[in-house]
């Protein structure tokens, strides 16, 4: 399968967060959820992978597990459980565009139109499908979910500037990433244990979905991309998770799609499809 088409599994994965964290998960505080979901996952590819980062890594790590993990999760979490599904996926969508743009300060990558055309049609069409006219919107809530989308964008594009220790596979960037974004947020979390008890069998199992495979597995496929893919290409595919929540509460909660829903749909699956066509190089002169 091409690398593209790979790591487009993984925001199809995590668009199933927001209907599992409303319908089983609301009772419990999003800092209490953000560490239950990526601390296990993370000790669990941790004791696969088996090795620890050098240590002149550990600073450049800690600020990742923080932007990519740590608080990318606490904040969606937090804007999940105050926005409809699609509004607060719809928002961390415009990852995609603040990548495209942090590239350019930070990496030296000057945005191409066709970057800065598929971003926007990206947004555009989750727009329009998840954005209506009847949406009550909580203003801390669009703030959440602002937030999550900049830490991950931020996140994304400071890893392709670091990059990471020599020999370090997927499986190493994501158990120490998770492992280490986990133990940041657990002081915050642990006043909130008692709210555990509330949790039942069904809660119970939606949690564990969200951490093996929402977390650690779409961590892996993701990470891959990163590894193998511009990073541009690799964000233009975020619009997935939106259009996924969007599916979900068709199927589960059997919401009719508007005409302008449909639209929307058509421009993120076209959006898609020209990110995956690989772009014509320029025609540039070899360097002397």
């Amino acid at each position: 399968m091409p690398p593209v088409l790979l790591t487009a599994l993984a925001p199809l994965i995590w668009g199933s967060t927001y209907l599992i964290t409303t319908r089983y998960l609301s009772d419990l505080p999003a800092p209490l959820l953000g560490t239950l979901r990526i601390l296990p996952a993370g000790l669990l590819l941790l004791a696969l992978a088996r090795r620890l980062p050098p240590r002149a890594w550990w600073g450049r790590i800690a600020v990742l597990a923080l932007l990519r993990q740590g608080l990318f999760f606490t904040l969606l979490y937090a804007s999940a459980l105050l926005l409809p599904g699609g509004v607060a996926a719809t928002i961390g969508a415009s990852t995609a565009m603040m990548v495209v743009l942090l590239a350019f300060p930070l990496l030296g990558q000057r945005p191409t139109p066709r970057a800065l055309i598929l971003a926007g049609t990206g947004l555009l069409g989750v727009g329009l499908i998840s954005l209506t006219a009847g949406a009550q919107l909580s203003g801390l809530g669009v703030l959440y979910a602002l937030g999550f989308a900049f830490v991950n964008a931020l996140g994304v594009v400071l890893f392709k500037r670091w990059g990471w220790p020599e020999g370090a596979t997927p499986l190493h960037q994501v158990a120490w990433e998770l492992t280490l974004g986990g133990v940041l947020l657990l002081p915050l979390s642990l006043g909130s244990l008692p709210a555990l008890a509330h949790l039942d069998l069904s809660g119970g199992l939606a949690l564990l979905f969200l951490t093996l495979v929402g977390t650690g597995l779409a961590a892996l496929l993701w990470q891959r991309g990163l590894n193998l893919l511009p990073v541009q290409q690799v964000s233009l595919l975020s619009p997935l998770s939106p259009l996924t929540a969007v599916v979900l509460d068709v199927l589960v909660v059997h919401r009719v799609l508007s005409p302008a829903q449909v639209l929307g749909s058509v421009l993120v699956l076209g959006s898609l499809l020209a990110t995956a066509w690989p772009e014509r190089p320029s025609r540039t002169s070899a360097p002397a």
